[in-house]
């Protein structure tokens, strides 16, 4: 019985990601310009003709429809950036530490050169992210400079912040 009540709850779980997605990928945003790029709030995006296109394969298909080279070279750049930056984040945040735990567990030390080492490929991999959403701005200026339109930023939504002092 518990089998199958778990199989359900992940049953329907999943079905409600899959919505979630398929909504997020039919909202409409307001642009008077031709392409707005939109800062991230986890992925970074554009708006065209009020669709918002997130991810490589919406961007692929947004860039495709747009048939120009330099835009097709800043997306280029755009997925070499985000490819290895995505592997150097996974590689310093969950393989260099899972073998760092197994080494730890059979020598009794820690092997502070693999932390060192994911410290390091995890920066790595934050900034060729913000060179990735840098090529995405970059194509939106470009396109809406061909176009003949003035500013192409959304204004950024409002961020939270943690404050600890340290003193009295």
């Amino acid at each position: 019985m518990k089998k199958i009540v778990l199989i359900l709850g992940l049953f329907f779980c999943c079905i409600h990601i899959f919505a979630q997605k398929k909504v997020q990928e039919q909202l409409y945003y307001y642009s008077p310009k031709g392409l707005s790029f939109i800062p991230p709030l986890s992925r970074p995006g554009l708006v065209y003709n009020g669709k918002l296109y997130i991810g490589k394969t919406k961007l692929n298909i947004l860039f495709n429809e747009l048939n120009d080279q330099q835009l097709h070279n800043y997306f280029k750049k755009y997925k070499s950036n985000k490819t290895a930056a995505d592997i150097l984040t996974f590689t310093g945040g969950f393989v260099l530490p899972l073998a760092n735990i197994f080494i730890s567990t059979n020598q009794g030390k820690i092997n502070w050169w693999l932390i060192g080492t994911s410290a390091v490929l995890n920066g790595t991999g934050g900034f060729l992210n913000v060179q990735a959403e840098k090529n995405l701005l970059l194509s939106s200026s470009y396109f809406d400079k061909k176009m003949g339109y003035a500013n192409n930023i959304i204004p950024q939504q409002q961020s939270l912040s943690v404050r600890i002092p340290l003193s009295k």
